[in-house]
């Protein structure tokens, strides 16, 4: 894969796993192109604002309804669509993006939290949102705020993209506003044992398949974060550390939160 920035790659750790279902052939030059993806560009700013708003409004809705029918039916939706998609990319992958049959399983990072995050949601089930959250921050945010894409709005891979990335940081924001789940510092520390623990099982998996999910074998084709940070195996050090690094970032806003309300709670009861 060529490309300057690869989405699953270049910002954070716990995602360095290009997805080659949005992909073109890289013979094809993007002045070859009738309506190339330009990173920040009108079509850009306007979906990534079109999700902030459904990830924002979407869960207050639902909370305002006070109905339990409906929390369980707008859950089921947004995970059968995901569902959907992901079956299509597995069944018609080889057709419409040249994947090989190893490419074409759910082993990336962000089809594993894909599947997470539909299960969170039909199950409610708060050990999933924990490692979720984290994985949708550091992997499916930083792929719709740096998308691998050659076409922009209206292709079809641009849309279908969008949806799904979109619809991942939906769910986590679903289960956060209506399920009322929040991560904690345990959470950071469960995230990181099940990272290491898949990175293990990927790495005996990608031999056997003779696949190079996570980049486990070796650095991406293209430029990337992982360039700077060492030659293999050290590189793979150098992003478990930042891996740390980045899940406590994501957890600040809320332990901000946390401690703010304890502080309020003490007060009120002087």
């Amino acid at each position: 894969m060529q490309h300057p920035l690869p989405y699953h790659a270049a910002v954070l750790p716990i995602t360095p796993t290009a997805d080659r279902a949005y992909n073109v052939p890289t013979t094809i030059m993007t002045t070859d192109i009738e309506n190339p993806f330009q990173l920040f560009g009108t079509d850009h700013l306007l979906t990534m604002l079109l999700i902030a708003v459904l990830a924002i409004t979407l869960p207050l809705a639902v909370r305002r309804t006070q109905s339990v029918s409906w929390e369980r039916g707008v859950a089921a939706g947004i995970g059968l669509v995901l569902l959907l998609h992901e079956t299509f990319r597995m069944v018609f992958g080889g057709h419409l993006y040249g994947l090989t049959p190893a490419e074409r399983l759910p082993l990336h990072l962000c089809g594993v939290t894909l599947f997470l995050v539909v299960y969170m949601l039909l199950r409610r089930n708060y050990p999933a949102f924990e490692v979720a959250y984290f994985w949708a921050m550091g992997g499916t945010l930083q792929a719709i705020l740096t998308p691998d894409l050659r076409e922009g709005f209206p292709a079809p891979l641009y849309i279908v993209f969008f949806i799904n990335h979109g619809l991942v940081m939906v769910g986590v924001a679903y289960a956060i506003g209506v399920y009322r789940f929040r991560p904690t510092l345990r959470s950071v520390a469960k995230t990181l044992a099940v990272t290491v623990a898949y990175a293990a099982v990927v790495g005996v998996l990608n031999p056997l398949l003779d696949a190079n999910y996570l980049y486990l074998r070796h650095k991406p084709e293209g430029a990337s974060l992982l360039d700077h940070l060492g030659p293999w195996p050290w590189y793979l050090l150098s992003l478990f550390l930042a891996t740390v690094l980045f899940c406590l970032l994501y957890y600040l806003p809320f332990a901000y939160l946390e401690r703010r309300s304890v502080r309020r709670s003490g007060t009120s009861h002087r």
